[in-house]
This record gives C-alpha cells, sequence and structure tokens, in this order.
C-alpha cells in the first residue's frame, strides 16, 4: 500500500496492520472468543490485501501526476459490458476477469465466519460491494483530479459474481462438514466448534 508524493513512496501496510491489531485487541477485551479472534484476523488481512490491489498506489504528485491530470477526471469510465476497448478482445481481457473473480471469492466464503448473513441478504451484499468499490476509485480519482484508475462495469460484474461464488462454495462447505463430523463421529473443540456452530446455523 504505497502512496507517492513527488516520487517518494510512503508504505502504509504496517499502520493498516496496526489498525488490524488494535480491532483484534477491542474485541479481545470484549470478551469475543480465541476462534473468532483467528477468523476475524484472517479475514482482516484478506481485506487489506483487496484493498491493496484495489486502490494502491496512490500517487498524489509528480511528473506522474502532472501528465494524467491533461486528461478528463471521467476519462476511463466503461459502462458497456463485455466492452475491453477497440484493441482487447474477450480471450485477451479474461484473465483479468478471473481475476477479478478470484478476488472477491474469498469475501463470500469468509464473511460468514464474521456475522452472520442471511441468503436474501447477500441478493443486494454481493452487488453493493462490487458497486463499491469501482465508486470509491472514481471518488479518488474526482479528489486526485485525475484518472487513477480505471471504473468498469465488468470489474463491478466479476466482483459481485466472486461473491456469489464464494457464498456458495461456503454454503457447500457447511453442509459438507456436517455431513462428515456426523459420519465419523468427530468431536468438536475450540476452532472446529466455532466453525461447526457457524456450519449448523447457516443449514437451517
Amino acid at each position: 500500500m504505497q502512496i507517492y508524493s513527488d516520487n517518494l513512496g510512503i508504505d502504509i501496510w504496517f499502520i493498516m496492520l496496526g489498525i488490524l491489531a488494535m480491532i483484534l485487541i477491542i474485541l479481545w477485551r470484549k470478551k469475543h472468543s480465541p476462534s473468532y479472534l483467528v477468523c476475524f484476523g484472517l479475514f482482516g488481512v484478506y481485506l487489506l490485501y483487496v484493498i491493496e490491489k484495489v486502490f494502491f498506489p496512490i500517487h498524489l504528485s509528480g511528473q506522474y501526476v502532472d501528465v494524467m491530470r491533461q486528461q478528463a477526471s471521467l476519462l476511463d469510465i466503461n459502462l458497456a459490458p463485455f466492452y475491453f476497448g477497440h484493441f482487447t478482445t474477450l480471450s485477451g481481457a479474461l484473465p483479468g476477469l478471473i481475476l477479478n473473480i478470484l478476488l472477491t471469492v474469498p469475501f463470500g466464503f469468509g464473511l460468514n465466519f464474521i456475522v452472520y448473513v442471511k441468503p436474501k441478504h447477500f441478493i443486494w451484499l454481493a452487488p453493493t460491494v462490487g458497486l463499491g468499490i469501482e465508486a470509491i476509485q472514481l471518488i479518488i480519482s474526482l479528489l486526485l483530479r485525475y484518472p487513477y484508475r480505471v471504473v468498469d462495469i465488468n470489474d463491478f460484474m466479476m466482483n459481485t459474481l466472486g461473491i456469489v461464488i464464494g457464498y456458495i462454495v461456503f454454503r457447500l462447505f457447511s453442509w459438507l462438514y456436517i455431513v462428515v463430523t456426523r459420519q465419523f463421529g468427530i468431536k468438536h473443540d475450540g476452532l472446529s466448534e466455532y466453525i461447526h456452530k457457524i456450519a449448523l446455523k447457516n443449514t437451517k
């Protein structure tokens, strides 16, 4: 997570990790279980990774910014589904589309270990997250006064699809976890017990 000012880069990874650590301490003081803290910590690190990939680096000033500000701030906006520019085909854009899907699959899967989300809520949650990413990129572009990211409806669709896939995988995982542990008479304790409770809640 680097922020550049006049070609001087500042990495804020440790600041973000420090914030995550403070949140975990607050949750621990509020008597959350160690299993919940583990899941929250893993999900938090994942979110930081997503933030780095979709919002950074950010150039505040310098030669790069001076060149980019010669363009209109809203220039790089694509609202046409499956349009990838005059010189890019679907096959050429496919790796990027797949990466956008994979980026949010862990969100659809892992969120359930942090907060209970009803199936009907994922109908609006998935597109809201995808839209939120693109909206924040647009807002940052407007604040920086240059198109630092392409605001693309294809990214929105793939991010949304990734969350939906992640949630489907989670539902299948919950069902399989209960079936297997019952079949083999596995006793639950600690993290296993926490996962079992989450799986039961989401298979009712």
